[in-house]
């Protein structure tokens, strides 16, 4: 398990799949959670597999992205998922564009933690791995992640169709100038 980040109350690591399965499951079980989400799990097997798939991905890029654990420093608790990834395009390539995005199971939200672990993986993104810009793509219904990324200073860009065969609500932030 690799730490990418933290903040005043959550750590940001490297998801361990058979450890963390139970967690992951609450959240990905859960159909008010995967409303939005191509991600759904209905057991841990299928849980475990997700994670896994997460853990190589991550490791072949080899660029410093990933989908990560957000766990309470104070309790150890998974509330979440982080992700900071290339974009796919429709036919299913790596695009240029880099994503940041969050799942929360549902007992964690409301309690800003999208918007903690999303400023610590921007600042991430941008003065570790020296990203210029990123991305964010939101369903038009999921009014709590459109406000996280108001929240966040992003720009909203309009409806694209580019990414994940659906059409989203694209923002972007750009790194700050130094």
């Amino acid at each position: 398990m690799t730490v990418i980040t933290e903040t005043e109350r959550l750590i940001i690591r490297t998801w361990v799949p058979k450890e963390d399965a139970e967690q992951a499951l609450e959240m990905y079980s859960d159909p008010e959670v995967t409303r939005f989400l191509i991600t759904k799990a209905l057991d841990i097997e299928q849980v475990v597999n997700i994670l896994e798939r997460w853990v190589k991905i991550a490791n072949q890029l080899n660029n410093g992205t990933g989908l990560w654990a957000m766990v309470l420093k104070e309790t150890g608790e998974i509330v979440g998922t982080i992700v900071l990834i290339l974009l796919k395009e429709n036919d299913g390539q790596f695009t240029a564009d880099y994503e940041i995005g969050w799942h929360l199971k549902k007992s964690a939200w409301g309690k800003g933690y999208a918007t903690e672990a999303a400023k610590a993986i921007l600042n991430y993104g941008f003065n570790v791995l020296k990203l210029r810009e990123i991305y964010s793509i939101v369903n038009e219904h999921n009014t709590a992640s459109i406000r996280v990324t108001q929240r966040l200073g992003m720009v909203p860009l309009g409806s694209t169709t580019k990414y994940y065969n659906m059409k989203l609500e694209l923002f972007k932030l750009e790194a700050p100038a130094l």
